[in-house]
């Protein structure tokens, strides 16, 4: 299989790690297509990154950074042909990897000794940021929600499995009892709205409602780049496959119950507390500016 391959694999089966991943992961696609194709002429060109393009923005089409990398490719397509798209798409990448750095420097005032975070599923900024906190911070406490189906907040507890953390986790229906334990929730954002809300995995509102009744503030960590200018209803929220849920439930398999896998969700503004961003740390009524 051929480094395209692989990583337009990894896009169809959703095993990207996070938001700011797939927007990388996007890019990457796009500009090894267009390297792998350069006999063609620029109209055909063209044409393969509209399709590319389209392909990617149809297969993820609740994460807010892939729409971001295909609107860059397409005005460098226009300003400078396929040399300027490829360009531009290496210039993303890099600046998104320093932008997840500077994201951790922002949240790293927020962990204390003894701090007891509170977390829900995947986000490789997400793992840079509590990475970061349990190498410089003692006494650290990570409380988690398994985000079903795929439980994919455990695959945090597995890339720092080697830092001395304090883990505990808690079934999604009882998040509201976690909130009370926590000093805090922190999240990843897979779409970011002008009106301050934001899309994340499905799990996200719970949490953000209990974090709102047990009184504890709620961070989301976010590239820029996430932003989505547009009305907030054009991004649809992902439905997966209903497989993924049942495990050979004979109810679900014979068809007798019905069953909905919506992936993500969108939390409200007036439940997010800061956005830990590139670009600083912003209130939701700051987002838009």
């Amino acid at each position: 299989m051929t480094r395209l391959e692989e990583v337009r694999t990894a896009i169809a089966e959703n095993t990207v790690p996070g938001g700011s991943a797939f927007g990388r992961a996007a890019a990457e696609v796009i500009m090894l297509t267009l390297t792998e194709q350069r006999e063609m002429d620029d109209a055909t060109l063209a044409t393969l990154l509209t399709e590319t393009s389209d392909w990617l923005v149809a297969t993820k089409p609740s994460m807010t950074s892939v729409r971001t990398v295909a609107d860059i490719a397409a005005q460098a397509q226009v300003a400078g042909g396929p040399d300027a798209v490829i360009a531009a798409m290496a210039e993303f990448i890099a600046d998104s990897e320093r932008a997840i750095a500077t994201i951790a420097d922002h949240a790293a005032t927020y962990f204390h000794p003894g701090t007891t975070a509170l977390y829900h599923s995947y986000s490789g900024s997400l793992i840079h940021i509590l990475r970061r906190a349990a190498e410089t911070t003692p006494d650290l406490t990570y409380l988690f929600t398994e985000s079903r189906p795929y439980r994919e907040s455990r695959r945090i507890v597995t890339a720092l499995a080697d830092l001395p953390i304090t883990w505990v986790t808690y079934s999604d229906a009882s998040v509201a009892i976690a909130a009370s334990r926590a000093d805090f929730a922190i999240v990843g954002v897979d779409a970011l709205f002008e009106d301050g809300s934001f899309a994340n995995k499905t799990g996200t509102l719970a949490l953000a409602l209990a974090c709102q009744y047990a009184g504890i503030p709620l961070y989301a960590v976010t590239e820029m780049s996430k932003l989505y200018r547009g009305d907030p209803a054009d991004v649809s929220m992902e439905l997966r496959p209903p497989v993924e849920m049942h495990e050979g439930w004979d109810q679900a398999v014979s068809g007798k119950v019905e069953q909905i896998n919506q992936f993500f969700e969108i939390t409200p503004a007036n439940l997010v507390t800061a956005y830990l961003t590139d670009k600083g740390v912003l209130t939701p009524d700051q987002v838009g500016a």
